[in-house]
């Protein structure tokens, strides 16, 4: 795991900051873009996500502010795009009354994704789900997760204790059934 530090007050130049963005969007890009497909973002809008979660940065470090984790900062401006994303959706819907089909998931799916229990992640809770994405794929520390996910780095563990717990126990009802 790195802890990336952006905490220069006044950047030498905007091509400065704007390599800095670039490395790390090539960097962390991907996780981020992950997390937010696992919060429920199609692959549009988590392409949207990062982009504007990077956009973010490079705005808040051309006015001279310091980003001390740069990683915990980018992935709770992902995660809190997405939930805001939700909760608008959820608003709309409620104004609609659910009067629209909901959109059809891709049927493409990513051989990794295939073989992994990625797909069995997605069944969890979204705390749960959200919790393991940022650990074990983002590769986050507890104390990272609670501030991304604006929880205690205690929960953090909780969440991740109880979703694999529950992965566990789905796992062993599925080798029982095949048995």
């Amino acid at each position: 795991m790195t802890r990336e530090a952006f905490t220069q007050a006044a950047p030498a130049t905007w091509d400065d900051v704007a390599l800095r963005v670039t490395e790390h969007y090539e960097r962390r890009g991907r996780e981020l873009w992950g997390l937010a497909r696992r919060l429920g973002a199609s692959d549009e809008q988590a392409a949207d996500v990062v982009q504007e979660t990077h956009l973010r940065l490079w705005h808040e470090l051309t006015s001279g502010k310091p980003v001390d984790d740069v990683d915990g900062w980018t992935f709770r401006v992902a995660y809190r795009l997405v939930m805001d994303q939700h909760r608008l959706v959820r608003r709309i819907r409620e104004l609609v009354a659910h009067s629209s089909e909901p959109p059809p998931r891709s049927m493409t799916q990513p051989i990794d994704e295939a073989l992994s229990l990625w797909p069995l992640v997605d069944r969890l809770p979204a705390r749960e789900r959200a919790t393991l994405y940022l650990r074990y794929r983002a590769d986050l520390s507890f104390e990272q997760i609670g501030v991304v996910m604006g929880i205690t780095s205690a929960s953090a563990r909780t969440y991740a204790s109880r979703g694999t717990e529950r992965l566990r126990a789905t796992l062993g009802e599925e080798r029982d059934a095949h048995e």
